[in-house]
């Protein structure tokens, strides 16, 4: 569970370590045809930097086809997440029970699902790839959408949409590796931001998205529309690649195996033969463990869980403020847009990230996590004044203001949300690269309790007068993000120094990669 020495691991039998005997058959030849190389001082076999078939050297095309399928998988399922308040409001006529329990159906539920998902499915592509989670989770959540849809009960709606969330829990987690294992640290910082992109745009989407289908047809239809959606997208992911370089290292090391049966192949893995107990040490445990432990990864999921939960606390108090203005329902939808304006407002600052990442690797200065986290200082500072704005621009604060002023307010609130999320991923990517996926399943699972709890709050606590309070501690406390970065500033380095997790998979990250990394940076 805790990795305390680096170790390589045999795909079949007992053995902790692989290495290439002295009276091996395998010809240098043979490694070079398999995009692999013999390491003089260890005996290890490893991949080839010019290796075409390492995740790293895979042609434009491929990486851009796989990239963007996952990630608008990522963004339509997150679009589905946020439509549940809006159907709980539509489908009292059907179901006659109160909005409470409407809510919990339709996005506690949800959320309870990506929260226990997030924790136990997603780390297995530390095990079983990359590939194959996609795969499975867009099924199940094309047929529990379906389930939503179809089933006349309410029981249906509980049911569908605990296992849409589960099965959302892939996409919004695994993607990290999937990034991680196709980009370098240079590369990854567009990469990553058009992911968060994506995922803060489907929230802000999601309310639009419901208001569009139900104004012509039954709120059914939006979950009709998602089995359509996902249902067309998991046929087209059959179309991807494994990426997890471990995993296909171990193939190709399975092929030479084939090729020469006498031969003691060793080579370097984070990936242990996935036994029932390995199973369950990884998957459910060493998620858990990382959660409770590492300070880095509390910190990191304790804000963006506030920050993300925001969006979902909007989906059911946003609209009260705007109908209050005059606005229709369907109007008090639209604002939701001005989210994502500041979403796309957020990419002009890293034009000069990009260009100060270049010019460290041609000077060869090493890059390290804490050098890629400026934007969380604005970041913050943006979402603290986007809320103080909006909640002073809205009823109770300002009764009879123009809908423009707090639809403006949004575009800071977006930018900060995005920023934050963008920086925060970026930097558990970077910090426990190989084992990305594990440390996002802990900031899943709390990020998705708090979004779950939002909607609730948001229709006991903002109404009417007591609207005022309630916004103020939001802005109070997202005022107080803003010296966390600075924490990171100082004791960042020294949080990844002694975290065990960081520097393990550091540590294997050098073995596996195509590139050359420095000391406790990143590649």
């Amino acid at each position: 569970m805790y990795p305390k020495v680096l170790r390589s691991e045999k795909p079949v039998g007992s053995s902790s370590t692989l290495s290439v005997s002295p009276s091996t058959t395998v010809t240098e030849a043979q490694l070079a045809r398999h995009g692999l190389e013999l390491e003089e001082s260890t005996g290890y076999i490893r991949w080839r930097k010019d290796s075409r078939d390492h995740p790293r050297n895979w042609s434009t095309m491929r990486k851009t086809f796989d990239t963007s399928l996952v990630m608008f998988l990522e963004f339509y399922t997150t679009v589905i997440s946020t439509t549940g308040a809006s159907a709980a409001g539509l489908a009292f006529v059907d179901y006659g029970t109160s909005k409470m329990t409407l809510l919990v159906a339709f996005s506690l539920m949800y959320q309870l699902g990506q929260a226990i998902g997030g924790l136990i499915i997603p780390p297995s592509s530390d095990l079983f790839g990359r590939r194959m989670p996609y795969l499975v989770s867009c099924a199940v959540f094309s047929v529990s959408c379906l389930i939503v849809g179809v089933v006349p009960h309410i029981s249906g709606v509980f049911v569908g949409r605990f296992f849409s969330g589960l099965a959302s829990a892939v996409p919004s987690v695994v993607v990290s590796g999937t990034v991680e294992d196709q980009f370098n640290t240079e590369r990854r910082v567009w990469i990553v931001l058009l992911w968060n992109a994506a995922a803060t745009a489907g929230l802000a989407f999601g309310p639009v998205y419901a208001s569009c289908i139900t104004s012509v047809a039954s709120w059914r239809w939006i979950f009709y529309s998602a089995a359509i959606g996902t249902g067309a997208c998991n046929v087209l992911l059959l179309g991807i690649r494994e990426s997890r370089p471990s995993k296909l290292l171990s193939k190709k090391i399975a092929c030479l195996r084939a090729e020469c049966p006498d031969a003691e192949l060793n080579y370097h893995t984070a990936d242990p033969f996935p036994t029932l107990r390995v199973f369950i040490n990884v998957v459910f445990i060493r998620s858990a463990v990382m959660m409770v432990t590492e300070p880095i990864l509390i910190i990191v999921s304790s804000i963006s869980a506030v920050s993300w939960g925001l969006i979902y606390l909007f989906t059911e108090s946003l609209t009260g403020a705007f109908t209050a203005l005059g606005l229709t329902a369907r109007q008090a939808s639209w604002p939701f847009l001005a989210l994502i304006v500041g979403v796309i407002l957020d990419a002009i600052p890293h034009v000069w990230e990009v260009q100060s990442l270049k010019r460290k690797r041609q000077q060869k200065i090493p890059i390290h996590p804490e050098d890629k986290i400026g934007g969380f200082t604005y970041g913050t500072i943006a979402l603290a004044a986007g809320l103080w704005w909006f909640y002073n621009t809205t009823p109770p604060a300002m009764a009879d203001a123009s809908p423009f002023l707090p639809t403006a307010a949004l575009v800071p609130i977006g930018f900060g949300v995005n920023e934050i999320a963008y920086t925060l991923s970026g930097y558990l990517t970077d910090t426990y690269t190989v084992y990305a996926a594990s440390a996002f399943a802990g900031l899943a699972f709390v990020r998705a309790i708090v979004a779950g709890i939002a909607p609730l709050v948001g229709h006991v606590v903002f109404d009417g007068e007591q609207g005022v309070v309630p916004g103020y501690v939001v802005a109070a406390l997202a005022t107080a993000f803003c010296v966390v970065p600075f924490i990171f500033f100082h004791v960042g380095r020294l949080f990844r120094q002694k975290s065990e997790f960081a520097r393990y998979s550091f540590a294997m990250n050098r073995l596996t990669t195509v590139e050359e990394t420095d000391e406790l940076g990143v590649v």
